[in-house]
């Protein structure tokens, strides 16, 4: 790809959305990057290697869009940096007033509405969440003879889930309440109550052979419990899954079994010094962020020095393709308010204008021995 082409296309998206939205200016050349022209590349393309273009970093390719008269920057309060914001936008250059009408065409042209060009629906911010799914194991399916279709969600709101079955909370449960009324199990002695069968024992309460622990006694079942508990009984012994979804939309990015891939942030003491701390992060590449993209923002936003390591020494093997990003000092809290684009979880301005969008339920922040917990703000 021609990533100078998808710099200067996301460029000006930003722009015009940064127009339309009446965004206030002067704004740091770091936060318009991280949070508006990174958020202008298209969704459906190649992503942005800014080590990929003839720019190779941002600061050049904004000082020529300065000299073609389509911006302007402005200096930071001490003067060491002349490029440091970005102050105005001309709305009258004749590039972007080109870009403006060729994108409306682009709109027009695809169904959509050439009107709200420019506005927040090219460059809306995604987030990432975790969706905890079930999946009901073959020996419990087959012994309660389970509608095969309901099973493996043949009837799935989602196409990425259809015939995967992966089910919801509210699918699993259907699939529970369908077989006590097809089997006629309501206690008429209990109110709320379910009567106990044989393959309902058989599949939630009896203790297997292989899982009996030496000397244990047969243990006696129940004939009739509360439906809730049953329900609950129910969903503890299924198989957990999980969906990665994209949103707003719902857009199924990945499902699997087990739990959701941890994004690990690791402190330990610098050798020889337990006065001094590093910082070490792994697992982002599952959730779509570059390991060395992501170790030049950290290092620009919190100042500080930050390495990739593809083998590193005396740690867990990494796999095929994936990073660790190395930094100095305790970063915890920085890396996961960043990471999440919660900003308010941290007291560092570095945060602000985060581009990421993680679930905060694949933070695992680990300390080493004898490394102080940050003090909460």
């Amino acid at each position: 790809p021609d990533h100078d082409d998808i710099l200067t296309n996301a460029f000006y998206a930003s722009l015009l959305y940064l127009l339309s939205s009446k965004t206030p200016l002067p704004m740091p050349v770091s936060t318009y990057y991280a949070k508006h022209l990174l958020a202008a590349v298209s969704t459906t393309g190649p992503r942005l290697d800014m080590k990929q273009s003839s720019y190779k970093k941002i600061g050049p390719f904004l000082k020529e869009m300065q000299s073609d008269g389509v911006i302007k920057l402005g200096a930071s309060k001490d003067g060491k940096d002349r490029f440091a914001f970005l102050v105005e936008i001309v709305k009258s250059n004749p590039d972007l007033i080109r870009f403006k009408r060729e994108w409306k065409k682009e709109i027009a042209a695809s169904g959509g509405d050439a009107s709200t060009a420019g506005v927040a629906t090219v460059t809306q911010k995604t987030k990432l969440a975790v969706v905890d799914l079930f999946i009901v194991p073959r020996h419990i399916s087959d012994g309660l003879e389970l509608d095969r279709d309901a099973v493996m969600a043949a009837n799935a709101k989602t196409d990425e889930r259809k015939g995967t079955g992966f089910l919801t909370k509210t699918e699993c449960r259907a699939l529970i309440e369908s077989y006590i009324e097809k089997e006629n199990l309501v206690d008429p002695k209990g109110k709320g109550r379910v009567l106990v069968n044989g393959p309902i024992c058989d599949a939630l309460y009896r203790v297997s052979k292989k899982n009996k622990q030496p000397g244990q006694k047969n243990a006696e079942y129940p004939t009739s419990v509360k439906r809730k508990e049953l329900i609950e009984k129910w969903t503890g012994r299924m198989d957990k899954g999980h969906a990665l979804v994209q949103m707003p939309g719902s857009k199924i990015l990945n499902l699997g079994r087990g739990g959701p891939k941890p994004v690990d942030i690791e402190v330990e003491f610098r050798q020889g010094n337990r006065r001094k701390f590093l910082t070490r992060l792994r697992g982002m590449e599952e959730y779509g962020v570059e390991g060395e993209t992501l170790c030049r923002d950290v290092a620009h936003r919190f100042a500080c020095s930050g390495s990739v390591e593809t083998d590193p020494v005396g740690r867990p093997a990494l796999r095929k393709g994936r990073v660790e990003l190395v930094f100095q000092g305790h970063l915890s809290e920085e890396l996961a308010a960043l990471l999440t684009g919660d900003e308010a979880s941290t007291g560092h301005g570095g945060a602000k204008g985060s581009g990421y969008s993680l679930p905060k339920s694949v933070i695992n922040v680990m300390l080493r021995k004898g490394i102080p917990a940050r003090k909460k703000r």
